[in-house]
């Protein structure tokens, strides 16, 4: 490691967090590894309670949507297992107390798609459910009572009458990102491993992983270090119960566990090839392109692709400004939070991908 580069990049990295913290004082917590070089730089900025208590680099954090890329690869795993196929229709592994949502769920001019949703158009958000968790119903039911504990029944029950399906599944324009597919496949990993959905998480990656700081909110005892108070706006969003939406958003991590996740996940670790192949393929067609940052490039099962800098990084992203990004190729890797819903973390990516290509050139050269 060249450690007057190493320490160039930290500054970088360092200014850029500063900088992304001082808007609000909301905590922004970012952790950069580039493993070719041993470089790791972790760094936080903010109150974990505005104005309160500061930040510390493994602060733990919500990473909301993060969740998915969680819930896909148990998905792909009993897919590896034989035990679901991903073009297999969800009804056939749901447990039968559901069926009854499903005929509900997903109705277009009086004629219900329910029956006809698979596993893969869930996991890549082509089934056409409509997604309760951007519904104002589902705002207004959190702001009336923050504290309620969500069942999933609750979440799914809601998609069907606080919005309408876009389109039937695999049909239209093809892409509508939805949380309801992902409570769905959580409660197929429930059927399918007879048990609780924080159960399979562990026994199947947060405990081959070593991933101290991550646990299912609402679900578990709280892991790691205290957690970032996530905010909307001025809103301080640690009431709202950690529930919501749960198989879709409700694990809660740090940036040194998200980062072994990803690894692991990239790698091949917690999926096998071809099944790992099926989940970074991130073919789509959007429902609106405008509701996408720039650099957005696609979703495959669970993981979307971001162009920056010249390199396609996957990963995904989180509500309350989380996000997670991996270099397949160098292994950049970087994690973190801004902690704020209104305010999108595309700034934070690009400017530290574009330092870490500054400083280390050499990483990112492909072999010829």
């Amino acid at each position: 490691m060249n450690a007057t580069r190493a320490d160039d990049l930290r500054q970088r990295i360092v200014r850029v967090v500063e900088s992304q913290s001082a808007v609000s004082d909301d905590a922004c917590v970012v952790r950069v590894e580039l493993p070719d070089q041993g470089v790791v730089v972790r760094h936080a900025a903010g109150g974990i309670v505005r104005g309160q208590a500061r930040a510390h680099p493994l602060s733990s954090f919500r990473i909301a949507s993060i969740t998915k890329p969680f819930t896909a690869a148990v998905v792909m795993q009993l897919v590896a297992e034989g035990r679901l196929g991903l073009d297999d229709a969800m009804i056939d592994h749901l447990p039968a107390d559901l069926h009854d949502v499903v005929d509900r769920v997903h109705v277009i001019d009086g004629v219900s798609y329910g029956r006809r949703i698979t596993v893969r158009q869930m996991l890549t958000h082509a089934s056409g459910l409509f997604d309760f968790a951007q519904s104002a119903g589902f705002f207004t039911a959190i702001a009336a009572d923050p504290g309620r504990h969500w069942s999933p029944r609750e979440m799914l029950e809601g998609a069907g009458v606080w919005g309408a399906a876009h389109f039937p599944p695999g049909e239209g324009y093809g892409y509508a990102y939805s949380d309801t597919g992902y409570v769905f496949l959580g409660c197929i990993i429930e059927g399918l491993d007879a048990g609780p959905l924080h159960e399979s998480y562990r026994r199947r990656i947060i405990g081959p992983l070593g991933l101290a700081a991550t646990y299912l909110e609402g679900y578990e005892e709280h892991r790691g270090e205290p957690m970032i108070h996530p905010h909307q706006g001025d809103l301080d969003a640690s009431v709202i119960d950690g529930s919501a939406d749960w198989a879709g958003g409700g694990l809660v991590s740090d940036t040194d566990d998200l980062a072994v996740f990803a690894r692991a996940l990239i790698d091949g670790t917690l999926v096998p090839q071809p099944l790992l192949d099926e989940m970074l393929d991130y073919r789509f067609r959007t429902l609106d392109p405008d509701l996408h940052t720039p650099g957005y490039v696609g979703y495959g099962c669970g993981v979307d692709a971001r162009e920056s800098s010249g390199l396609v990084l996957r990963g995904h992203r989180g509500y309350w400004g989380a996000l997670m990004h991996i270099d397949p190729v160098s292994g950049l890797t970087i994690t973190g939070t801004i902690s704020q819903a209104e305010r999108r973390p595309d700034e934070l990516m690009h400017a530290v991908v574009a330092a870490a290509r500054d400083t280390f050139p050499e990483s990112f050269e492909v072999p010829a």
